[in-house]
């Protein structure tokens, strides 16, 4: 009970920082002139505070390590290059909320498939109906969130 407490606060305090991404690097795209640039300072800050913080822990990987991943895992890299580009390219024109509210329903959608087939060698969790009524409440919730931007968008 305590790991899973320990863990929906950590996942609670890294979502918080989820739509802050594009607010923030919106900033630097604001300051630079371009997103591209921007998206590029982010993840070299990140690079900084990844390294920094690995290399003293835990030393470098050796390239048998990194050889063995198997290839479709390093795809991770695109993914948060292209959501981190698109965070800074639309929040700023979308808003955070809505931005957010259409990234949660792919999150969701995505991790159900991922858990119901076990994809990219994750264990298998079959969606049982609980939590797939949670899916849909919450998609539902979403949806209504954003008919109203929707009718202020297309009057």
């Amino acid at each position: 009970m305590r790991s899973y407490l320990i863990f929906a606060a950590w996942s609670l305090l890294a979502g918080a920082g989820i739509p802050l991404i594009g607010v923030l690097n919106s900033g630097v795209a604001r300051s630079v002139g371009n997103p591209f640039v921007a998206t590029a300072v982010m993840f070299a800050m990140a690079a900084i505070v990844a390294f920094g913080l690995t290399l003293p822990l835990y030393g470098h990987p050796t390239v048998t390590q990194l050889g063995s991943a198997p290839l479709v895992s390093y795809g991770a890299g695109l993914l948060i290059g292209f959501y981190g580009l698109s965070a800074t390219i639309i929040i700023p024109r979308f808003g955070a909320p809505s931005f957010i509210a259409y990234i949660l329903i792919a999150q969701l959608l995505t991790s159900a498939v991922v858990d119901q087939f076990g994809l990219f060698g994750m264990a298998r969790r079959p969606i049982e109906i609980t939590k797939l009524a949670g899916l849909v409440v919450i998609v539902a919730g979403i949806a209504v969130m954003e008919i109203g931007n929707l009718t202020k968008a297309h009057p």
